[in-house]
């Protein structure tokens, strides 16, 4: 019997982070930079990309997601964030 590869499921990664993170990333530091002085939002740049690949490291695709969600962020799609109880029936 031959081993199967398990990169089938491998989410695709720059430099350590997946798609939405760099987005967010270049979102956050790009656009700041473009519009004022590019020197110190770039200089976040390079040091939130590493930070954010470590703290990312061994966690699960979509893990900060779930974090700003824990956190109260409100996502489209998905319940309003907090501490309320939601069931499919009225009590």
């Amino acid at each position: 019997m031959r081993n199967c590869p398990r990169t089938i499921d491998r989410p695709l990664l720059i430099l350590g982070l997946e798609g939405e993170d760099v987005a967010v990333l270049i979102l956050v530091f790009g656009v700041p930079a473009i519009l004022f002085s590019p020197i110190v939002p770039l200089l976040f740049l390079f040091i939130g990309w590493p930070l954010l690949a470590v703290i990312k490291r061994g966690k699960a695709e979509g893990f900060m997601i779930h974090q700003l969600y824990r956190l109260g962020v409100p996502l489209q799609g998905l319940l309003p964030p907090g501490e309320g109880r939601y069931c499919a029936y009225v009590d």
